[in-house]
């Protein structure tokens, strides 16, 4: 019985006989663990060129390959901010010296002087001041080299606006005496009137 498994039956050809038993030996092979991963992996492979192919066909633009864009030049940024900064400190350069003429002594007792004089009284009323909140002080003022020249609007009670012109120049050195060369308000009708 043992022998009949071993020698093929009668009426088959050795061959077939050979045949069959390299067809089993194939089965079992194929039925390995390791068989079965290496399929698991391609049906994985598979239904990865499934989705690719799904996603190409409703958006081409998802697998196209192309160079990276250029990044963008950042030069016209930089241009604008330095122009917008250049200005901004241009303008804070401007009304920072505007306010320290404002607020110097020589404009400071001119304002006082002519709010006092008789004449000016009379034309613009009383309590002469700035024209405005934030007057504008033409000229220049310089202790250190010895000469004032500065001119503003100035308004009174009667809402009669007028400019005030002072020139004044200082003899000698730092110690020396200071001389007025011109103090007066012009009035809108273009008469001076002299604050000395």
């Amino acid at each position: 019985m043992r022998q009949s498994l071993l020698v093929p039956q009668s009426g088959r050809s050795l061959s077939s006989f050979l045949l069959q038993r390299r067809l089993r030996v194939a089965a079992r092979r194929y039925s390995t663990p390791s068989t079965t991963s290496a399929t698991s992996s391609s049906a994985a492979g598979q239904t990865l060129q499934r989705t690719w192919e799904a996603a190409h066909a409703k958006n081409p633009a998802f697998a196209i390959e192309r160079e990276l864009p250029m990044p963008k030049s950042r030069k016209r940024e930089f241009g604008i901010f330095v122009a917008v900064a250049a200005v901004t400190w241009g303008l804070g350069t401007v009304i920072a010296f505007n306010y320290q003429r404002m607020t110097s002594t020589p404009v400071t007792a001119a304002l006082f002087t002519a709010r006092h004089n008789e004449e000016v009284c009379k034309v613009f009323g009383k309590q002469l001041n700035f024209a405005s909140s934030f007057p504008w002080i033409s000229g220049d003022i310089s202790h250190l080299k010895g000469f004032v020249d500065a001119e503003f609007d100035v308004i009174g009670d009667k809402d009669i606006v007028g400019h005030l012109v002072l020139k004044s120049r200082r003899t000698g050195k730092q110690n020396g005496e200071w001389h007025t060369v011109e103090f007066y308000v012009t009035t809108p009708d273009g008469r001076k009137i002299d604050c000395r």
